[in-house]
């Protein structure tokens, strides 16, 4: 699979159709001020669909050669400044959003030195991110078993500290019902803390807020709730299908070796 998947990426930022010579042109431009890898969820939806389909945006980091002028750069270009830390660029076609290597949010807070490309599988928030397609050198790394895993739809937290637990528990709801991921024990347990804390339905509203979406609207939350706690009181590591409820009933599945 990582070999299909590097022709694949290779094939979308060579190919001129759907505008990805604009993507190509911002790239060229971007590897003036730095070393860049992209990172995340655009390597693991087209691993699991394929270039047709994605659809979504493109994050990539720089490891600049300086940071000084990348950041004049960015602001030179009208480049829009998120609230993690990095760049969304002006780009009509698909959204790019760019962080300096030294600016990550898990570096940035002590939670992992990141200090080379590489070094950014430490700082995903989930498993199925911690993949990177290096531009340099035309190669992807990932974490150990990753293929497996993604093969096997297991949606599993790499690194629990983050900064946004509400949105990331409103993924991984939407992972479940429309990629058709099952969580691991431990995503299991920050989902199940996260509505504790926050209420489902802050939870929903951020949904809506996010994405403009209300798949969390279709989930029977009592039940959910009830089948979580049953789920995290047993010792067996099963997956959780939250997309189970709703229909109403809950699945469990061993957890694959």
């Amino acid at each position: 699979m990582e070999h299909l998947l590097e022709r694949k990426i290779r094939y979308f930022m060579t190919s001129p159709y759907r505008g990805r010579d604009g993507v190509r042109s911002t790239l060229k431009e971007l590897q003036r001020y730095g070393r860049l890898a992209l990172i995340g969820g655009m390597l693991r939806d087209v691993a699991l669909f394929g270039n047709a389909g994605f659809k979504s945006d493109l994050d990539f980091v720089i490891d600049p050669y300086d940071l000084s002028d990348f950041e004049t750069h960015m602001h030179a270009i009208g480049a829009r400044k998120n609230r993690f830390g990095g760049y969304a660029l002006p780009f009509s076609k698909w959204q790019i959003d760019v962080w300096p290597l030294q600016r990550t949010w898990a570096h940035m807070h002590g939670h992992v030195q990141i200090r080379t490309i590489g070094d950014l599988r430490e700082g995903t928030f989930f498993k199925c991110d911690a993949i990177i397609y290096d531009l340099e050198h035309k190669k992807l790394r990932t974490k150990p078993n990753y293929f497996k895993e993604l093969d096997q739809k297991i949606l599993e937290i790499n690194l629990r500290p983050n900064p946004n637990p509400q949105g990331n528990a409103v993924r991984a709801f939407r992972y479940s019902f429309i990629k058709g991921f099952q969580w691991g024990p431990n995503l299991s347990q920050f989902v199940a803390e996260t509505i504790k804390d926050i209420g489902w339905n802050a939870l929903k509203e951020g949904e809506f807020r996010s994405f403009r979406t209300e798949y969390l609207e279709t989930v029977d939350a009592p039940e959910l709730m009830r089948g979580l706690e049953s789920h995290l009181s047993t010792s067996k590591k099963l997956l959780f299908n939250p997309a189970a409820f709703q229909r109403g009933m809950q699945l469990e599945l061993p957890l694959h070796k």
